[in-house]
């Protein structure tokens, strides 16, 4: 009777952060163009989900066809969050990428009820699985 080998788990590191990729469609146009709104968005989020900004948030607005819309970025000490609307697409592109553990349903729902998002795609992905902090 030949004997089974038995390969030896590779046991894999901690990921040293999450990204949450979400995307929108079907959100309210007129929310989507406001750059208070996504500038409030972006000063408020983070407290939601446990980080610390740095400075306040960036915005900027496109006005040329077919990218018009409105970009927002804030720094936090763990990484970043950024925001793209584009109002005549109903469409919303958001990036929450951290090295500190956070809940991505908080975000998921918030921008959710803010923007009034009909369909989302969302996706988290581990990060620097083999990155060693110490």
């Amino acid at each position: 009777m030949a004997k089974l080998k038995r390969e030896k788990k590779k046991v894999r590191p901690q990921a040293y952060g999450s990204h949450l990729i979400l995307d929108g469609y079907g959100a309210d146009s007129k929310k989507l163009a406001d750059v208070g709104l996504l500038y409030d968005t972006l000063n408020s989020l983070p407290k939601k989900i446990g980080m610390h900004k740095i400075g306040f948030p960036h915005i900027i607005q496109f006005t040329k066809v077919p990218i018009t819309g409105i970009s927002g970025f804030i720094f936090i000490l763990e990484s970043h969050i950024s925001i793209h609307t584009y109002s005549a697409q109903r469409f919303i592109s958001v990036d929450v990428y951290s090295c500190r553990r956070f809940n991505p349903e908080i975000v998921i729902r918030f921008l959710e009820k803010i923007y009034r998002i009909k369909k989302m795609e969302t996706n988290l992905v581990k990060r620097g699985t083999y990155f060693n902090l110490k």
